[in-house]
């Protein structure tokens, strides 16, 4: 608890201080403005010297770019302070290096400035940060009358994100604004820069790969020398922006005299003169080298200064990840543009991995391996097949030198060979990390990400014959396969002899490239289906390339869980592996909205047959997300090693590897699969009795319906007029009422009705005259030879219709009747009691549109993006419906209380009235008696009406 009382006793006390030895607080250094001032008036504030990271002095030169503080919560930074001394303005610098501090080290989103004089709270993310000012204090008196605004700095608030939900409900976190985009765009600039200018210079000298080669290399080698310069590392201490300052005509010659400096002292590949491109034999115009230097340094709008020293690994593998995605297009008139990279982007199935994934896999695979296993570093090997910008093996980098460093007291930070020095790091580059990406910029960008992890003052890198990064297709392993880019599987990279393989295998549809699928319906006829993801075969070439006990980590899409076509994948992944760990992130959108693909973590053990029974699988379920993932998978890793645990967000529980069949994998904690099995226990699945079909599937969707909106100037014939609804009206028990109509042509009507129907929808007749000939092909064309399920409409009184993507069941009743015929499209499924099946279709809507039913649906049926559930013919036609005769009479009546009063209620339309809140209340107390009654029917105990609630509030 916050005592405001306390606390402005002891500002009051400070600021009274300070006013009474100001001159004396101007004179001295900025040092003492931290330790008398600043630090007292965050310690006031509930902080203590344990809660933040403080830079010595003797760091924080322009060039190493530190911050003066980090304040931290366990071990996270929530934001940083850059502090001046007492007179000088925070408009200066304080203001624009504390937002690029923050920026540039990736999702913290506050930044401070201050000389304890004013004190200046930033949202650093937020659209124009530096003028749009979250919080200012211009005087020190004003942290006593604005105490208010200062407590949102208070350490318990910080905690709790009272700073951050403050700042998101003014606004000012929703236009975001990070590292990432910003670098982006102004790489993109550089390259266009680049490319136009040799596209002038040498006009059809160069096809556009050959530009992208040569601008990309030299893009990588700027970047390389922007780290060397923020770490301090750079060579006889020389910087791009002194190069920037020659005149014009000098500025690349400098440049590649810069570019021969750090290849003769760091070798590696990247700065390897004339080798396999032509960036060093070019020139290039000295304004544009020099437009291109500012900005990287500066952001395009002068906003921002970027500083690579603290622009991690992570940032950077976001940023080329998207690099990755953007294509350079050429005009007609020679010059090129920046294209829009979406399709590209999806072709090749590229998707930057969130840090807390690439985390995860490489902690519970590589890190299970080093903390339980003695094995001789140098001998480990770790793959990932698809390695994109090198994100995965970033991360195990960093596993391994931290494991060389901390548990091998005989290592130490440098070896020397016969070659001369090289460090740890170079090694580990050298002897542990490889690659294989089908796309030559990824290849070029995961070496550019391991040469900055690994680059250290004066040490020599790894050329490209002992760098393992390669070029080729991970699954064609096929030479003589043309235009595939096979990858042999051979030397270094032989099958069977990595420890760990990673990574994020691309999201792409193989229906759309049928080379590859053919490939595959020849060589991995265990797998193939003619419906399969590419991930099965990452999956299948990484249990083919590991050790025996090595493991497998991957980030895949989910639909392998449940899919049907997936049968022969989950049998050979139970046949040739131990599943260790499972996380299904459910309907929650790792990749972003825009990105449509539901994920899972699978990590896998190869192993043999004995192990495989006996074994345990780790499951985690999501069951709530956090915006950004990190505290979400905070908490997964804290609860990762128990057996059970369940709470808002997660749940988490142990299944025996032989609970798992080729069939659909559905990953139920034992209390789920019990209740689960009760609840079948002396039912009928709903298909015995009823016919279960999708809704009319027509030629031309939008020629049918007609809106009351729609002025006709008379009558169509009532013979080819029938009510339609829309899922998005489908509504449990009974539909919004929106007078639609649909043409629907009986199979005998005469061609006169026909086309007086037709003569009066002007907005359709000139489409109809375009496609089809006016007179007897209308007949041909809406008779229900082209409308699939036609008996479900015209042969039955009574149905239920169900949207077929929903968030929760919506099973509607239709009597039938004249007035209540309801016809839909193929986004429905109708269920229909089949003839002589005695059956109250009003009993079974009861159940349909119960939690229990939708609790054991949820825990059945096929799970789509945003929350949305598959309602199709296999997981409908399975639910377990339980008729009770002694019930029937009470259910039926309940349910025609519900739709008695549904249908009061729509009468209202959107109103709230006095009225409207009686029938609410009556609605609830009507299902609440459904749902008691039905608990009561399957015979459930009063825990397991617990469960079942939990679950589905």
């Amino acid at each position: 608890m916050i005592d405001k009382e306390a606390i402005t006793q002891k500002l009051t006390k400070l600021v009274k201080d300070f006013r009474a030895n100001y001159s004396q607080h101007v004179k001295e250094l900025e040092s003492n403005t931290e330790t008398k001032l600043v630090e007292k008036l965050f310690e006031i504030l509930g902080w203590t010297s344990d809660d933040f990271e403080k830079t010595a002095h003797s760091r924080r030169d322009m060039k190493a770019g530190f911050p003066d503080y980090a304040f931290k919560i366990d071990q996270r930074i929530v934001f940083f302070v850059e502090v001046k001394k007492v007179g000088i303005p925070l408009e200066k610098e304080a203001d624009k290096q504390v937002i690029s501090y923050a920026l540039s080290k990736g999702g913290i989103p506050f930044a401070i400035s201050t000389n304890f004089e004013t004190l200046k709270i930033f949202c650093v993310e937020q659209k124009d940060a530096i003028n749009n000012i979250f919080r200012v204090f211009k005087k020190p008196e004003e942290y006593i009358e604005n105490l208010q605004d200062l407590l949102y700095l208070h350490k318990e608030n910080v905690e709790q994100n009272i700073l951050l939900k403050k700042a998101m409900d003014e606004g000012r976190l929703k236009k975001r604004v990070t590292i990432d985009e910003s670098l982006l765009e102004d790489l993109m600039t550089i390259r266009n820069l680049i490319a136009n200018d040799i596209q002038k210079r040498y006009k059809g000298d160069y096809e556009l790969n050959e530009r992208e080669e040569i601008i990309q290399r030299i893009i990588d080698r700027l970047i390389f020398i922007r780290k060397c310069e923020d770490v301090g590392i750079n060579l006889e201490n020389l910087t791009l922006k002194e190069i920037r300052n020659n005149v014009q005509n000098k500025v690349y010659p400098k440049l590649k005299e810069l570019f021969r400096l750090y290849n003769d002292i760091y070798n590696g590949g990247l700065f390897a003169i004339d080798a396999d491109n032509d960036c060093d034999k070019i020139e290039i115009e000295g304004e544009i080298v020099q437009n291109l230097i500012d900005l990287l340094y500066w952001s395009k709008d002068g906003q921002y200064s970027y500083n690579f020293k603290v622009i991690t690994a992570d940032i950077l593998g976001k940023v080329y990840e998207q690099y990755l995605g953007k294509i350079l297009a050429q005009t007609k008139s020679g010059k090129s543009k920046l294209a829009d990279g979406q399709a590209h982007r999806k072709e090749e199935g590229i998707y930057y991995t969130p840090t807390y994934a690439v985390d995860y896999i490489v902690a519970n695979t590589l890190g299970i391996k080093l903390k339980d296993e003695k094995i001789e570093i140098g001998k480990i090997k770790v793959l990932d097949p698809a390695c994109g910008s090198g994100s995965f093996l970033i991360k195990a980098f960093d596993y391994l030198f931290e494991y060389q460093e901390t548990t091998d007291e005989k290592v130490k930070q440098h070896l020397i060979d016969d070659k001369g020095m090289y460090s740890v790091k170079t090694a580990i580059l050298k002897e542990n990390l490889y690659g294989v990406d089908l796309d030559l910029k990824a290849v070029e960008i995961t070496k550019l990400n391991l040469f900055l992890k690994a680059s250290e003052n004066k040490r020599k890198l790894p050329d490209d014959a002992e760098l393992h990064i390669r070029h080729g297709n991970s699954l064609i392993d096929d030479e003589s396969v043309a235009g595939l880019n096979a990858f042999k599987w051979q030397g270094d990279y032989q099958k069977g002899t990595f420890d760990v393989v990673i990574g994020n295998p691309p999201y792409i549809n193989m229906q759309t490239m049928p080379e590859l699928q053919k490939y595959c319906e020849i060589n991995y006829p265990e797998i193939y289906t003619g419906q399969n993801d590419i991930l099965y075969y990452f999956v299948l070439r990484g249990l083919e390339v590991l050790k025996n006990q090595g493991r497998l980590g991957f980030i895949v899409s989910r639909y392998f869980l449940e899919s049907s076509y997936a049968t022969k994948f989950r049998k050979f992944i139970l046949d040739n592996s131990a599943i260790e760990r499972i996380i299904d992130f459910n309907n929650f959108q790792v990749f972003g909205r825009k990105v449509n693909v539901l994920t899972s973590i699978i990590i896998l053990r190869s192993d043999d047959d004995f192990a495989r029974k006996k074994n345990s699988v780790k499951i985690v379920k999501i069951k709530k997300w956090d915006e950004n993932g990190l505290e979400l998978m905070d908490h997964i890793l804290q609860h990762q090693d128990v057996k059970v645990y369940s709470d808002e967000f997660i749940d988490v529980f142990e299944m025996n590897q032989k609970e798992f069949t080729e069939e659909s994998w559905t990953l139920s904690n034992s209390m789920v699969t019990l209740l689960k099995k009760k609840i079948e226990k002396g039912t009928i699945p709903l298909g015995e009795n009823h016919d279960v079909g999708k809704g009319m599937e027509t030629g031309f969707n939008e020629a049918f319906v007609i809106e009351e909106k729609d002025a006709l100037d008379e009558a169509i014939e009532p013979e080819v007029l029938r009510k339609y609804i829309k899922t998005m009206d489908l509504k449990r028990f009974v539909p919004l009422e929106r007078n639609l109509q649909i043409i629907y042509i009986p199979e005998k009507i005469s061609e006169d009705k026909i086309e007086n129907a037709l003569r009066h929808l002007d907005r359709w007749q000139m489409q109809l005259k375009e496609r089809y000939d006016y007179k007897k092909k209308h007949c041909e064309w809406y008779s229900w030879g082209n409308l699939r399920n036609r008996e479900l409409f015209e042969k039955n009184s009574q149905k239920i219709i169900t949207p077929l993507y929903s968030t929760s069941n919506k099973f509607i009743y239709d009597s039938g009747s004249i007035n209540q015929n309801y016809f839909t499209l193929t986004d429905t499924y109708i269920i229909v009691p089949k003839p002589q099946s005695g059956i109250n279709l009003r009993y079974v809507i009861a159940l349909l549109n119960s939690k229990l039913i939708e609790f054991y649906f949820k825990n059945s049926a096929k799970l789509k993006r945003e929350g949305y559930y598959e309602y199709a013919k296999g997981s409908l036609s399975g639910l377990p419906i339980k008729y009770d005769k002694k019930f029937e009479s009470e259910i039926v009546a309940l349910t025609d209380r519900m739709l008695s009063l549904k249908e009061q209620l729509n009468k209202f339309k959107d109103k709230k009235t006095s009225d409207t809140a009686r029938i609410d209340e009556e609605l609830k107390k009507t299902d609440a008696e459904i749902d008691t009654l039905v608990y009561e029917i399957y015979g459930l105990t009063k825990e397991e009406i617990q469960i079942i609630e939990e679950f589905v509030s």
